[in-house]
């Protein structure tokens, strides 16, 4: 599967190094001032068993950190849930966001947004 940058949530499975906002074709009006950030889970692909490495959410702008970073753990079982966080009460704010390590790890990320 590939990333799904237009669904919600939105699904990262491959990292993102050029933003999100500059590979998804939603409204650029309505995105605007970026996304409020409501619910992230990090799940281990079904191909297979996750490898050790981690997870992060960046910045492409600064590099400054959003999320994480997230640990991965070598031979975890196929859509195993590693990490989920809800936020809905008190939401993050990004502009745009980079992801890297889901490729690396054989993780994929899924990020619950309002806008």
């Amino acid at each position: 599967m590939a990333n799904s940058y237009n669904s919600l949530p939105i699904l990262v499975d491959t990292d993102i190094s050029t933003g999100w906002r500059a590979n998804q074709t939603l409204s650029s009006n309505t995105y605007a001032t970026g996304l409020r950030i409501t619910k992230i889970e990090l799940v281990v692909a079904a191909s297979g068993g996750s490898s050790a490495g981690v997870v992060t959410i960046t910045d492409p702008e600064d590099s400054t950190k959003l999320y994480g970073p997230r640990a991965v753990v070598a031979s975890a079982p196929q859509n195993d849930l590693l990490y989920t966080d809800n936020l809905d009460g008190n939401p993050l704010q990004w502009r745009d966001f980079n992801v890297t390590g889901v490729t690396a790890t054989g993780t994929r990320l899924f990020i619950w947004y309002r806008s």
